[in-house]
């Protein structure tokens, strides 16, 4: 096959990732030099309505997506799937695009298009495994939604279409649609990338060439289009259809046969996080067993590095408020508190790792009160602490508690505790990240405020006056909502402890860890008197680390830490802050 010239990338202000398409059969078409009469301008000829372009493309268009090598790496595909009715638009024409990776189940993005019948996007969902963008044409222009944040564009934006990397699919739409296509033949394609949020602009002449027709920009750019019936003299914008691609002497894309592709399974409007096990550790699957009756066996795994001797120095995690399973998964939700990745850095690092599910999530039973107390689940750590020392892969007397959040504050009520009968534990450090520094219902309300930032005042007052009533009623035995009666026994228990006192009640060192974008837990009003303590009476070796960037998941947060930011599967534990962590681990048990 021969090519044509290519795209190149463009400035900034235009187009970050653009496409060079070559001719198909018909070969390569320079600038005409014939005196023959130039053919029809495909300006000037029918561009395609919205049921017409999914009659043609409601069967899949595929391309293949080559690297330096000329081998496949991804598939970009789309189809349309048809017309959908929407409860405040009328009809509209689903499309949807993708870019699947070889040998992955699942594609790397999705975007789905809904287009009224004007040929106009009404909205669009560009989907990920980590992350969903939701996107929304109002009369003010495009609105973009991530994760609670909201981006509005403005009136300029309403020709903006969501143009993904690799997007070949999305491009032939629009050139069939002639969407920006003006009597002198320029089409001006202003498309929003999603994967970087920019906006860009590719404006191309289109005129007839070959089989088919053209697509030029002023830098040489082509895009080759062929007709889905060859036979026709003069295909018309609505009939053609993208070739390959390239650059230079190179393939960058090519069209696959689409008998032998199909749509990969849709990726979900909500991600699921999922947990790779790390190759190099082993998981050795451990049940907590209960010591009282209607008490629960809880189910986990110690996880330590595989292949090496014991007994190692061992590690107990408590996990905070909430249900989360042993790896730090909210269930039923796309929040990762990312646990799991300061369970793998200790087991690297030489330490075994008792990790469980929460009462009633995963393996783990319920027992006999659905609703425990705080007193039970600081019960809960005490059983798994004795689990942990009596496994025979763990010495004993190098023994960790490890609490994030609540769990800090449970940890730091075990680790204090004299003479533990019910444990042959040795503790030489508590680890606590996020811990409370003052009584956990004036955190609520903390927690609340900083939630609803942007909100009216007279919104946030209401929302805490509500708190602080079911609170009262809570301990004074009043009624409560039915959604706060089973937080009944646990508000009295909780609400009773002194987080700073049980602090200063342990013996052995302490690493106190805090975000400092954290909403829920204050640097300045928790983690002030935590250091405050911690450098003051903690035992030699104690430290207090700040981390200026992160959030409560101890990622990285780059603007203000909302809740919604915390479905955001991109991010991950802080590997500066893992570091930390694992350093003063191994000091406290190779001293």
């Amino acid at each position: 096959m021969r090519v044509c010239s290519l795209i190149r990338p463009l400035a900034a202000a235009r187009v970050a990732v653009v496409l060079a398409l070559a001719l198909g059969a018909g070969g390569c078409r320079g600038p005409q030099t014939s005196a023959a009469p130039e053919p029809t301008p495909l300006h000037a000829r029918g561009v395609a309505e919205p049921s017409g372009l999914c009659a043609s493309v409601s069967e899949l268009r595929s391309w293949g997506v080559l690297d330096e090598a000329g081998a496949i790496v991804a598939t970009s595909r789309g189809r349309c799937l048809g017309p959908v009715e929407h409860p405040a638009d009328g009809r509209l024409w689903h499309l949807v695009a993708q870019l699947q990776p070889v040998d992955a189940e699942r594609s790397s993005w999705e975007l789905h298009t809904w287009i009224d019948d004007a040929g106009q996007p009404r909205h669009a969902e560009f989907r990920t495994p980590e992350v969903v963008t939701r996107m929304t044409w109002t009369p003010s222009g495009l609105l973009v939604r991530r994760l609670g944040d909201e981006l509005a564009l403005g009136p300029e934006s309403a020709a903006l279409w969501p143009t993904p990397n690799h997007g070949l699919f999305v491009r032939e739409v629009m050139l069939r649609l002639g969407v920006g296509l003006g009597a002198d033949g320029v089409a001006r394609h202003l498309g929003w990338i999603p994967e970087g949020d920019r906006a860009v602009t590719l404006e191309l002449r289109v005129r007839a060439g070959g089989s088919g027709g053209l697509a030029e920009d002023g830098a040489g750019t082509v895009l080759a289009l062929e007709a889905d019936r060859p036979e026709l003299a003069e295909p018309a914008l609505a009939q053609l259809g993208l070739s390959s691609v390239m650059a230079g002497e190179r393939l960058l894309y090519r069209p696959l046969d689409p008998s032998q592709d199909a749509l990969a399974p849709f990726l979900p409007r909500v991600p699921k996080p999922r947990y790779r096990p790390p190759a190099e550790l082993e998981r050795v699957p451990v049940e907590v067993a209960p010591e009282r009756s209607g008490e629960p066996v809880l189910v986990g795994e110690l996880v330590a590095p595989r292949d090496v001797e014991g007994p190692l120095p061992g590690v107990v995690f408590l996990s905070g408020a909430g249900p989360q399973d042993r790896h730090g998964i909210v269930p039923d939700s796309p929040v990762d508190m990312g646990s799991h990745a300061i369970h793998d850095a200790l087991a690297r690092a030489g330490f075994a790792v008792l990790r469980v599910d929460d009462r009633g999530v995963g393996e783990s039973g319920i027992g006999d009160n659905p609703t425990p107390g705080f007193d039970e689940l600081v019960d809960d750590g005490r059983r798994a602490l004795a689990t942990l020392a009596a496994h025979p892969r763990v010495d004993p007397s190098r023994v960790l508690i490890v609490g994030h959040g609540e769990g800090a504050l449970r940890a730091s009520i075990v680790a204090g505790e004299r003479g533990r009968k019910r444990s042959k534990a040795k503790l030489r450090g508590l680890i606590v990240l996020a811990a409370p520094g003052r009584n956990l219902r004036e955190l609520i309300y903390d927690e609340i405020r900083a939630s609803m930032v942007g909100r009216r005042d007279a919104e946030i007052r209401a929302v805490l006056q509500r708190a602080r009533s079911v609170h009262d009623a809570a301990l004074s035995g009043g009624d409560l909502p039915a959604s706060s009666v089973g937080a009944r026994q646990w508000m009295i228990e909780a609400f009773a402890e002194d987080p700073l006192a049980r602090l200063g009640a342990v013996r052995a060192p302490i690493l106190a860890i805090q975000g400092g974008k954290d909403f829920q837990v204050s640097a300045e009003r928790d983690f002030g008197p935590v250091r405050a303590l911690v450098e003051a009476r903690g035992a030699p070796g104690s430290a207090a680390l700040l981390f200026p960037e992160l959030d409560y998941l101890l990622a990285h947060e780059p603007g203000v830490s909302t809740p919604g930011h915390y479905a955001d599967l991109r991010r991950g534990v802080d590997e500066a802050l893992l570091e930390a962590l694992v350093e003063w681990a191994r000091a406290r048990v190779d001293a």
